[in-house]
């Protein structure tokens, strides 16, 4: 058995703690405890997040440097949560955090975020003594518990959908044997590399120069290195890769024989349910490692494929609206047709399929025509059930993956916030999380977002109407919005005078605009979440 979060309550030390929200995440394992406290929290926010926290990390904080800025607690939340972490421990809540804030405990409820808050109004606890109890128990069920496979299956499990990639595993098993692990193809090429500590040095260089070059099959028991590491290798093999071994080296001293083939069955066993085929050299395996985040296996393959990975400026992404019924092979061919369209005016460096989206990686551009029409050409002769999404300006696959992500966690609100767009843009997507944020944030940062539109809806709904189709659906342009509410442009004209008058200003000019435009996506995206959740709760509106 693991130490899961519930566990940790039972310690002397957590006896007087409770939990304050993300009651569904006790039964997480454990795997270790770290202190975040930064001077500058925003910059910890950019720089470290999702960075290489891999799942079951338990962390202490005060939130001393956000302690006012709900906000930034929600997005480091967030972060943590994206990086597999468990939960928070609150410590010195009344006296630096006054309280937790309602909006804190709604999202931690949400994602299963487990917030333990250490007895309140009290500056004499320490966060060592949780630590030392915390790592103590870790470590000894570790040495009771060797059933390794297990466990990691557990764990991962639990972490969210963008970090279940072999990246992940990897990183995971370094950090629970405490030794470094380099995944290789047939050729010593490598996939995977998680080096401990992280801070260490690679012997990838020598391990290749010890079996020259080729992989020697499965080992009895780990053997010495000239450099006194010890080193255990292993076969990753399934029926649909193309013949990985997997080195585990260890600095100190030997580890188990069986503990080294249980964490190649992990691998094995990983990559035969979730990621098939995996190693195996196709052009997609480029694209999967750039979206993956997984750097070591992204500079191989572009070295064997001769792509310029810093060429990619521009995302395309083919989305399958929900519920279109849509097969792998009719998204494939649907990437083909985008590919060879978009070839005549970008330069195409990758094109493939992820997790149930069409992407395309274009270069430089090789026209002046816009992207915009560029994608409305397309579109008109492309399935109407695909929404496409284009990203341009990216500086490097850091910010691929990041756009990435962006559009696959916002991709409905922004369907919701423009319903009548097939075409979105990754400032959009980019502009739905942040509504979508201020929802998460709670009843008063919703009315102090949409406080600008107060009592419009209430004393003319057609007005109001006309407002938010103008705003979000028309671009501001009087004819397309007499088009949309099937009017007369002279009764829009009419309504959108009205409007000048109601508030005072210009409605398309900004900064006013902006205010109104954010306000009116936020009550758009509102309402729209609870008409989906009386659906779901009653079976019909």
């Amino acid at each position: 058995m693991s130490v899961t979060v519930e566990d940790l309550l039972k310690l002397p030390s957590l006896l007087g703690a409770g939990v304050a929200a993300g009651r569904s995440g006790l039964k997480k394992v454990v795997t270790s405890i770290s202190v975040l406290e930064y001077a500058n929290p925003e910059m910890m926010n950019d720089a470290l997040f999702p960075g290489d926290f891999y799942g079951g990390e338990i962390a202490i904080t005060g939130f001393i440097n956000a302690r006012e800025d709900v906000p930034l607690q929600l997005a480091t939340i967030r972060r943590l949560y994206e990086g597999g972490e468990v939960g928070l421990i609150l410590y010195y809540v009344g006296i630096f955090l006054k309280e937790i804030a309602p909006e804190v405990t709604a999202l931690a409820d949400e994602l299963g975020f487990v917030l333990i808050c250490m007895p309140k109004n009290r500056m004499d606890l320490r966060y060592s003594e949780v630590i030392t109890e915390v790592m103590h128990a870790i470590i000894s069920e570790q040495k009771r518990d060797t059933y390794l496979v297990g466990e990691m299956l557990e764990r991962f499990g639990y972490l969210p959908e963008s970090q279940r990639t072999v990246e992940s595993v990897v990183r995971m098993l370094r950090d629970r044997l405490r030794c470094s692990l380099f995944l290789v193809d047939g050729r010593f090429r490598p996939v995977n590399v998680a080096v401990w500590p992280q801070a260490g040095v690679s012997s990838l260089a020598e391990l290749e120069q010890f079996y020259h070059g080729e992989a020697p099959g499965l080992s009895k028991e780990m053997e010495r290195l000239p450099s006194g590491r010890w080193v255990f290798c292993a076969p990753v093999r399934d029926a649909d890769n193309a013949g990985l071994s997997l080195f585990l080296v260890r600095e100190d001293q030997k580890l188990h024989a069986q503990l080294c083939l249980q964490a190649a069955e992990a691998v094995r066993l990983f990559i035969g349910v979730w990621s098939r085929g995996y190693g195996n050299v196709g052009i997609e395996e480029l694209l999967k490692a750039i979206l993956n985040d997984e750097p070591v296996k992204m500079r191989r393959l572009a070295e064997i494929f001769r792509v310029d990975v810093k060429s990619i400026h521009h995302m395309f992404l083919l989305m399958p609206e929900k519920g279109s019924g849509k097969k792998d092979r009719d998204l494939e061919r649907e990437v083909r047709d985008a590919s060879t369209f978009l070839g005549q005016y970008f330069e195409i460096c990758i094109s493939g399929t992820h997790q149930g989206i069409g992407v395309v990686f274009t270069g430089q551009e090789c026209t002046t025509t816009e992207p915009e029409q560029i994608l409305e050409t397309f579109y008109e002769e492309a399935d109407k059930d695909i929404r496409l999404v284009s990203c341009p300006g990216l500086q490097d696959t850091a910010q691929v993956r990041s756009a990435y992500l962006l559009c696959t966690e916002y991709a409905e609100d922004a369907g919701c916030i423009y319903p009548r767009r097939q075409i979105l843009t990754g400032s959009e997507l980019e502009f739905a999380g942040a509504c979508r944020q201020t929802l998460d944030q709670g009843e008063k940062a919703i009315l102090e977002k949409t406080a600008c539109l107060k009592g419009l809806e209430e004393q003319d709904a057609e007005l109001y109407r006309t407002l938010e189709t103008f705003l979000l659906d028309a671009d501001s342009n009087i004819a397309r919005t007499a088009e949309l509410l099937y009017l007369h442009k002279n009764t829009v004209k009419y309504r959108v005078g009205k409007l000048h008058a109601f508030f005072c200003c210009r409605i398309q000019k900004m900064p006013e605009a902006g205010r109104l435009y954010e306000a009116a996506a936020v009550l758009r995206l509102l309402r729209d979440s609870a008409l989906s959740k009386r659906t779901k709760e009653g079976g019909k509106v």
